[in-house]
């Protein structure tokens, strides 16, 4: 006699492995997560870093700007801080074919204060960085007015772009008050002579 056919639910258990290739689930999903992480994470700090530092840049100009001297031009003040009006009543560069060109300013000056005024313009700045350290100056009494005119030979390349004017008064007692201000020039007009 034979041995009768094992049953289906009799059949040798064969070891379950977790998937055809012997991969284990977990070790997959590791590397599932340490891929999307390092995806993710990489992607969030270009964003961060692109609205942390862009956000910076544009401050940083802004500060820049408001560094720069303000840009003035005829009729403005050089120094609107002080009590005496030191008006910019002419400014040109003067022009000539066959020579050296030079620019020339007027500061129309009024002191309606109670001591001396005295105003000096210095460090004339050329848009080529060349300075003119000339320092032409006027002193004007109480209850007076009078002009500065000041001419500085610039070569025919170059535009002058700022210079420092620095008011110097009599204050309370023997003391005395300085005021001083970096101002660049708008557009400067060009008179040919011959």
């Amino acid at each position: 006699m034979s041995p009768p056919p094992p049953d289906a639910d009799e059949a040798p258990a064969r070891p379950a492995s977790d998937d055809a290739d012997g991969v284990r689930p977990w070790v997959v999903r590791l590397f599932l997560i340490l891929a999307f992480g390092v995806a993710f994470g990489i992607e969030g700090m270009t964003l961060v870093r692109s609205y942390l530092l862009d956000g910076e840049e544009p401050t940083e100009q802004q500060a820049d700007a408001t560094d720069e001297p303000p840009a003035l031009g005829i009729g403005d003040d050089l120094l609107p801080s002080t009590a005496v009006s030191e008006r910019i009543a002419r400014m040109r560069m003067q022009a000539r074919s066959g020579g050296a060109w030079a620019f020339r300013l007027t500061v129309e000056v009024a002191n309606t204060g109670e001591g001396e005024y005295r105003l000096s313009l210095k460090a004339l700045e050329a848009d080529d960085g060349t300075v003119y350290e000339e320092a032409p100056s006027v002193t004007c009494a109480p209850g007076d007015s009078t002009r500065l005119v000041a001419t500085w030979p610039i070569g025919a390349e170059a535009r002058p772009r700022a210079l420092t004017a620095v008011a110097e008064w009599e204050g309370a007692g023997d003391s005395t008050r300085t005021v001083r201000r970096r101002v660049s020039f708008g557009h400067v007009p060009v008179r040919m002579q011959r």
